[in-house]
């Protein structure tokens, strides 16, 4: 039987869709007959993105009957405006997706609109996403599929300034984001976080370019009523010329920031309007033309951009031009900064400058259309640029078109747009600024002037067929071109000026204390005292940076909690220093504590540690797990098992069994590096008492003091509630299974219950590293929790007894914090802060010898018995039973 599934090329595609438009014609007066039906339901499938799950979330239980969620979704769902994925925003694709031809809206993106580059919601940059995932462009999966199916769960950013990973540590509700759901990664949880940033950045005062408040809408009227055209002193030697079309509002809020800007600069405005087909805008600009605001000028017929330009250039005479895209703000002083580069460097043809989506002029990440808002506003972005970078610029291949400056002489030496080759527009800027190189003009970016371009996002198909057509032109006419982009954008000289504006950033964030979180990608326990300590110290008014490993070898990463969209230090060199230090020093960093630095280049230590002791900057050290004196970190074998903590010749022994010995030296050399980093820090902190004897076994010298990360005050009595007759005992386990968390514990177990029909119901709050073999065996997943939730969760499923399987020696466990929050009785083995903490916690607990873990069956004896004890009255001890292994 043939595969039913959607053409993944477009020709196919366009083939079937005739073919469904002609059957669908067919049928419209006797009805969709079955077999069509189970057809597109079967198309739609093929598409990829129906999510069971999120689909359902819209329905009352019940409501979908004996139909499946996905046939539902065909015959009625769709029809209703229900979404069929998380990241199909209904109401987007209506507004873009076109007309459907009779088709429901997913199986008319998988036929039509995915090959259009029109998708299904705003917080997804296709384009992005395949240039920053080759892997995912080599194999021919579409992207947005891909990402729904796998690339969050890897941490890929959907699109420029999105750090997923970062999403996922931060914020408690997402840490459990493991599971096959998007859930609430979803778009529409995106855009509601791009809702609170655009709404916090509307709480303060909306500002116009010259900084008075703004509260007027631009296409009112009114808005306009007390602005009068600008005097100057001497004649203007530049104008501004601005081409427009259509975009009602943002052609004024364009205009508007134009004509108020605080610029000292004499300049003409020059309006073209070609033709536009939006009599509202039409009509504003007669008006506000005839206030002396602007020169309005009239296209009687449309006649396109560039031959729209060329009006414009031959208008304006023998002044300096600045062409501004209609879709472009500008802010503060910045024709003014603009102007200052074409004075100083008089062999400057074009002058460009940064800009939210500007290809080689966009910030904060480069080449991209940086959508999501940040934490100030564009005009305070400006504000930012022209003091970080003060007067820069550098010299690129090429301007860019949305703003762009241009000298009168320059122009007059190359000739004016090329309307023969580029007359629909895309590429005549890049050829212009070629025929500028030939004649010895040079093309300037000017990072000390950001200015926005709003750009469509609506119309990526038709944009990149036409930048297609338009860069076999350039090459033909420039062979050197394609190279010398290519070159720019290796070397990238714009990064240093990006990486300034992105620490000015961040030092809007300095307080009086600051401090620098150094910490591992990998989440966890580690990640989540650091969340809690980063809160901790800015609910006490100290500023809080953090430093991750960087993708780059050899680097690190600097970031913040509360900011994203920092790209450009991703990538700092730990050596030389010079840099990193520039780095700490501007952000006056006061405090350095290392949580982790497994992931880190190897020579991270000692640099943090010289870095430190330079600037004078207190080192403090917080340990989560053996990794200062075993890089295996968890201090087990190459199999999972604990090692028993043995002489170094075992150590190393161990470490060759896989070779590891290769890459990270013998356990000698690894714990002497250890030990002159904990040397240098000021305080080396654990989180339990246990963790201070096994370090002060291993590191004779070294001083610790203990922290637990929380506070559980001891239980005076259990919740033991008594087994019921004829009821099976319940068994929980809790937290996120592995083989050093207890895996083949749990699976053990679960063989011997089913084996012996053992009267025990084992079940399993979280996940683990397989729960379809979990599931097989018998054990009932619960599911995932967010931390919060866990007391009431376990309240709720009410065991007799909790088991905390790890088999590694914990430094504190913040599941076992969870269980003995809620006074349940726990079992544990015996090793590690796990039973350090439920002794200390209430006599009752259960701590049994690790080697039960190894005898399931000895397990279950042992487990059987203790959930069938009930509590003792009051000061009566249990008598224990005898463990055999």
């Amino acid at each position: 039987m043939d595969v039913i599934a959607v053409p993944r090329r477009y020709l196919d595609a366009q083939v079937m869709l005739m073919s469904l438009r002609l059957i669908h014609g067919l049928t419209r007066w006797t009805g969709k007959p079955e077999w069509l039906l189970r057809f597109e339901v079967e198309l739609t499938r093929s598409v990829g993105l129906f999510d069971r799950d999120h689909y359902l979330g819209q329905l009352d239980p019940g409501s979908v009957g004996q139909r499946s969620a996905l046939r539902h979704y065909v015959e009625i769902g769709d029809a209703l405006g229900l979404s069929p994925s998380p990241l199909f925003d209904v109401h987007h694709y209506d507004q873009h997706g076109g007309p459907r031809h009779g088709l429901n809206r997913l199986l008319h993106y998988g036929l039509i609109s995915r090959f259009q580059g029109r998708l299904p919601t705003p917080w997804f940059d296709a384009e992005y996403y395949l240039r920053t995932n080759p892997d995912v462009a080599q194999s021919g999966t579409d992207p947005l599929e891909h990402f729904q199916k796998w690339g969050w769960r890897d941490g890929r950013s959907p699109l420029p300034g999105l750090d997923i990973r970062r999403l996922i540590q931060q914020r408690p509700e997402l840490r459990v984001l493991r599971g096959p759901a998007l859930g609430l990664l979803a778009a529409d949880w995106l855009q509601h976080q791009a809702g609170l940033a655009q709404q916090a950045q509307e709480t303060r005062p909306q500002l116009d370019a010259t900084g008075r408040s703004l509260k007027q809408d631009v296409q009112d009227p009114a808005t306009w009523s007390r602005l009068e055209p600008r005097r100057w002193d001497k004649p203007p030697a530049v104008t501004v010329l601005v081409p427009v079309y259509a975009g009602h509002k943002e052609t004024l809020r364009c205009l508007w920031s134009v004509l108020t800007a605080p610029v000292r600069t004499p300049f003409r405005r020059l309006v073209i309007n070609d033709a536009g087909p939006v009599p509202e805008l039409n009509a504003m600009l007669r008006s506000l033309a005839a206030r002396g605001l602007f020169t309005l000028e009239q296209n009687k017929a449309n006649q396109g951009f560039v031959r729209t330009v060329n009006r414009g250039l031959a208008l304006s005479g023998q002044d300096e031009v600045v062409i501004l895209n209609s879709d472009t703000e500008v802010y503060n002083d910045w024709l003014d900064r603009l102007l200052w580069h074409a004075e100083q460097f008089p062999r400057l043809g074009t002058i460009t400058p940064l800009s939210n989506n500007a290809t080689i002029c966009s910030y904060p990440e480069w080449l991209g259309d940086n959508r999501l808002p940040l934490e100030l506003d564009h005009a305070e972005l400006d504000r930012l640029a022209a003091v970080a970078n003060a007067r820069s610029h550098v010299e690129a291949p090429t301007g860019v078109g949305f703003c762009m400056y241009i000298r009168r002489q320059a122009l007059l030496e190359t000739g004016t747009l090329d309307e023969r080759r580029f007359g629909r527009g895309y590429g005549e800027e890049n050829d212009l600024c070629q025929r500028m190189l030939r004649k010895g003009w040079r093309n300037g970016l000017a990072c000390d002037v950001y200015v926005r371009h709003v750009g469509s996002v609506s119309f990526k198909a038709e944009a990149q067929q036409r930048t297609e057509k338009a860069l076999k032109t350039l090459s033909r006419l420039h062979p050197q071109y394609l190279g010398d982009v290519q070159r720019f954008i290796v070397e990238d000289p714009v990064k240093l000026h990006r990486a300034r504006l992105d620490l000015a950033r961040l030092q809007r964030k300095c307080t009086e204390r600051n401090v620098l979180l150094v910490c591992h990608n990998r989440g966890g326990g580690t990640e989540r005292h650091l969340v809690e300590q980063a809160e901790s110290l800015d609910q006490e008014g100290c500023g809080v940076f953090e430093m991750r490993p960087s993708s780059q070898t050899g680097c690190v990463a600097i970031t913040h909690a509360g900011l994203f969209g920092l790209p450009n230090l991703a990538a700092i060199p730990l050596f030389p220093g010079q840099l990193l230090k520039e780095v700490l020093q501007t952000l006056a960093i006061s405090e350095l504590h290392i949580h982790h630095l497994i992931d880190f280049p190897p020579s991270a230590g000692p640099q943090l540690a010289e870095v430190c002791a330079d600037l004078g900057i207190a080192l403090r050290l917080a340990i989560h797990d053996y990794y200062t004196v075993c890089p295996r970190v968890n201090l087990v074998d190459a199999s999972g098992r604990y090692c028993g903590e043995p002489t170094a010749s075992g150590c190393n022994q161990c470490l060759a069994a896989d070779r590891l010995g290769e890459t990270v030296g013998s356990i000698e050399s690894w714990r002497e590096a250890s030990a002159q980093l904990l040397a240098a820090a000021q305080r080396v902190v654990v989180p339990s008492g246990d963790v201070a004897r096994r370090l002060r076994t291993l590191l004779p010298a070294l001083a610790v003091e203990v922290e637990p990360h929380d506070q559980i005050t001891p239980a005076h009595v259990l919740q033991m509630p008594p087994p019921q007759e004829g009821m099976p005992l319940r068994l929980l386990v809790i937290g996120a299974i592995n083989r050093i968390k207890g895996f083949e514990v749990v699976a053990g177990l679960a063989r011997e219950i089913r084996q012996q029909a053992a009267p025990i119901s084992l079940g399993l709050l979280g996940f683990s590293s397989d729960d379809a073999v979990l599931a097989g065996l018998g054990v009932t997943l619960h599911g995932r929790y967010f931390d919060h939730e866990l007391p009431q969760r376990i309240t709720e499923l009410d065991p007799h007894l909790i088991l905390v399987p790890s088999i590694w020696p914990e430094t504190y466990c913040y599941v076992l914090s969870g269980a003995l929050s809620c006074n349940r009785r726990v079992m544990v083995f015996d090793l590690g802060a796990q039973a350090e903490r439920v002794r200390k916690h209430h006599p009752q607990h259960v701590v049994v010898p690790l080697a039960l873990s190894e005898h399931p069956e000895h397990l279950l004896q042992r487990l059987t018995w203790e959930l069938k004890q009930v509590a003792p009255p009051a000061g009566v001890r249990r008598p224990q039973p005898q463990d055999t292994p």
